[in-house]
């Protein structure tokens, strides 16, 4: 009679909680926009990180680099260029993310910083008159004063730096072939062990998954919440037979659903666009998604129990959610932090849940995964139980 009574028990229990899963599926539908903006936020997300962060454009350039070569002579009204410059525009021209364009400024009309600052121009330089000749020079006498190339840039552009960076590595490049330094260190470029063949967004896609469910999964909730909770619907259901905790586990079921379509979304647009390598993807990562869904589920009903309003709780929610995005190293690589930053990361839990999708993704780093699985499920249960402690069912 007691196992009867269990079994009617829990089946009742299951009912309450499809009840509210269906309840919430319902609302959400009647919602075009909440529809429409669920959707398209995945898609958005990996074409915009993606075309950033792990796409070249067409010809695999980076940079529109001007250049003026004042070290010319004329032979039949036809300007050569002398030698080192004529080098020096040659290696430039192989740096696959350079490219090159030379302009015919006249110097003596219109200074290059003026004319960059009227044409839009990010940066330029300029081989002065008489530079390969004081190049060469400098071979036959290492006395001879320096020669060298004039720079412009716009201290606006952030990549000036970057551009001055490779013209730097090339006139090193150029000093150690014209003067004949030796060379005794080369680089063997190689990639990690299995990662040959795999690119950049390979790696890009899982991450973003998770990106796109801590934002999108956290609002949702924190929504569902404070709205429930200001129009008195909530209050309501604290009437019926539903218990808080059958109530939690529907809303976050529900969430888990949206994240199985967002990772859909994500992984085809990813395919679509970018090529994205499906055989990176392991069965665990669904462990991470349901677990990981649950914190940040669990973490939004923390924040509507403290936050009232719905406006209040969506700005408390983004300032949650933005530093983690760039502080989980998903988006930006935790290598270019400072270190007191990255310690700040591993107080988030996009942290792990990324650590633990990334190490699932190579037989290499497999059994790292372990430990960062068992964090993120400890997360996603104890932000649940927290969540559903903390939760008030009142009229507020």
């Amino acid at each position: 009679m007691s196992e009867e009574t269990f079994f009617v028990k829990v089946v009742a229990s299951l009912r309450r909680i499809w009840g509210t899963i269906a309840a919430t599926a319902l609302d959400w539908v009647k919602s075009p926009a909440a529809v429409f903006f669920t959707f398209i936020y995945p898609i958005v997300m990996i074409l915009l990180f993606g075309y950033i962060f792990g796409a070249s454009s067409g010809d695999g350039t980076m940079y529109n680099l001007y250049y003026l070569n004042e070290d010319v002579y004329i032979v039949d009204d036809t300007a050569y260029s002398y030698n080192p410059a004529s080098l020096l525009i040659e290696q430039l021209q192989d740096e696959s993310t350079i490219n090159l364009i030379e302009t015919n400024l006249n110097t003596t009309a219109i200074a290059p910083d003026v004319w960059m600052k009227s044409e839009d121009v990010p940066y330029m330089f300029v081989i002065p008159k008489g530079w390969s000749q004081g190049v060469n020079d400098s071979k036959i006498d290492p006395n001879n004063p320096r020669v060298n190339i004039d720079y412009y840039y716009d201290p606006g552009y952030t990549s000036a730096q970057e551009v001055a960076a490779i013209i730097d590595t090339v006139l090193v490049e150029m000093n150690a072939e014209e003067f004949g330094i030796p060379t005794s260190v080369m680089i063997d470029v190689q990639a990690t062990p299995e990662r040959q063949g795999l690119s950049y967004i390979d790696f890009y896609v899982p991450g973003m998954i998770m990106v796109t469910l801590s934002t999108s999964g956290m609002m949702g909730m924190v929504s569902i919440v404070t709205e429930g909770r200001n129009s008195g619907l909530i209050f309501k259901i604290s009437s019926s037979p539903i218990k808080k905790w059958e109530w939690a586990l529907g809303q976050e079921i529900w969430q888990v659903v949206i994240a199985f379509a967002i990772s859909f979304l994500t992984i085809l647009t990813g395919c679509l666009a970018f090529g994205f390598n499906l055989g990176t993807l392991h069965p665990l990562m669904i462990v991470v998604l349901i677990f990981g869904t649950m914190t940040f589920a669990g973490l939004a009903l923390i924040i509507a129990r403290f936050v009232k309003r719905p406006e209040a709780a969506m700005a408390a929610t983004m300032s949650f959610v933005f530093p983690q995005m760039f502080l989980s190293g998903t988006i930006m690589p935790l290598e270019i932090m400072p270190d007191f930053m990255r310690v700040i990361a591993q107080f988030f839990p996009l942290y792990y849940i990324s650590q633990a999708s990334s190490a699932l993704q190579l037989e290499a780093t497999f059994n790292d995964a372990w430990f960062y699985i068992g964090v993120v499920a400890a997360m996603g249960i104890v932000f649940f139980i927290v969540g559903t402690i903390l939760s008030v069912w009142r009229k507020e």
